[in-house]
């Protein structure tokens, strides 16, 4: 599935050169706050209505650092909302 594979290649190239999000997104303040969003959400897609697997950033954290840790800007997504999403995020921020 090269939508997969695009995703794959995108996480490597951030893991790779950006520290500040490796370090966050394996924070124990990340991985909690994630799960509080899913499990107030009954892990549902907000966009689809779907099985939510991961809490996404309404706004980015490349682009707003200081929403990282924000509750309202965060929202439960399947992985082929968050992929549309990312996709769309990278046209309108050039992420």
């Amino acid at each position: 599935d090269s939508r997969t594979e695009e995703y794959r290649e995108y996480n490597q190239d951030r893991w790779k050169h950006q520290n500040d999000l490796m370090k966050f997104y394996n924070s124990k303040a990340w991985r909690q706050l994630s799960k509080l969003v899913l499990n107030e959400s009954y892990y549902v897609c907000r966009m689809c209505g779907e099985d939510a697997t991961l809490s996404d950033h309404i706004i980015p954290v490349r682009v707003d650092w200081s929403l990282r840790l924000s509750k309202d800007n965060l929202q439960p997504l399947c992985e082929s909302c968050h992929a549309i999403k990312t996709k769309k995020d990278k046209e309108m921020y050039g992420l």
